[in-house]
């Protein structure tokens, strides 16, 4: 069974439960399929070549379209934007268009039919950092194959919810030469920039302990993240992310 596209006061109360969550008018939610896993390299794709530009068409299990921004363009032929962006079809043959950096494309796509398709071209070599929680990972032969490395704060930014665990003690260190990153967590501070209870801190160069849920945004050098606490509220998050460039 598929859900297609509508208007949702309330999800259907077992997805509430798994991630504690209602949202409204939210594109393409595949019920059964919301917390499957699927193997990036063994998701199904169909080549798609517009111009001189070459994508893959996936499908995605969901999609916070009220959360993340996109725009119309009209045309895919542009190498450049490929690189950056992400694609989604309309219907009017026009596409609506989001930053790479703002979806975990690896862990949203789904082998369903009933899924919202996107056209691609190409990932970022990405990290998760609940999932390397006491590591030092050197980011050197990443940068010397992309031009951006993401860290996600969980897999499937972009269409699962941040996972409101009981209480969170993790740290990550990421090494390398000449890194610089910038933070985007606008979904995860919220308005009153509290986090929902959580601390969420960075250290990098000479900056000790920054506090990103008030005020840290940018930094550079070898960088070691920190986040703790449990949610209060526990109201949705999208989640945050850090890219790291050159």
């Amino acid at each position: 069974m598929c859900v297609g596209v509508g208007e949702y006061e309330h999800m259907s109360s077992d997805v509430v439960h798994q991630s504690r969550i209602s949202w409204t008018r939210i594109l393409y939610t595949v019920k059964h399929l919301v917390d499957a896993h699927l193997v990036y390299s063994a998701a199904p794709y169909v080549n798609v070549t517009i111009g001189n530009t070459r994508y893959k068409q996936y499908t995605l299990v969901n999609f916070f379209s009220d959360v993340i921004q996109s725009q119309i363009i009209s045309t895919l032929d542009d190498p450049v934007a490929a690189a950056l962006f992400y694609f989604f079809p309309q219907d009017d043959g026009t596409y609506r268009s989001s930053g790479k950096f703002e979806l975990d494309l690896a862990s949203c796509v789904t082998d369903s039919p009933c899924g919202l398709p996107v056209l691609a071209n190409g990932t970022f070599p990405t990290y998760y950092l609940l999932n390397e929680c006491g590591k030092t990972i050197e980011l050197t032969a990443d940068i010397s194959k992309s031009q951006y490395v993401v860290v996600y704060s969980h897999p499937g930014f972009g269409c699962k919810a941040f996972p409101d665990g009981p209480s969170y003690d993790c740290t990550v260190t990421f090494t390398s030469t000449s890194l610089y990153f910038t933070f985007t967590g606008a979904h995860f501070k919220g308005a009153a920039a509290a986090c929902d209870g959580y601390m969420l801190r960075a250290t990098y160069g000479t900056t000790l302990d920054a506090d990103m849920c008030s005020d840290g945004v940018s930094g550079s050098g070898n960088t070691t993240f920190t986040l703790r606490g449990q949610a209060l509220a526990k109201t949705f998050k999208a989640g945050f992310f850090f890219l790291f460039t050159k």
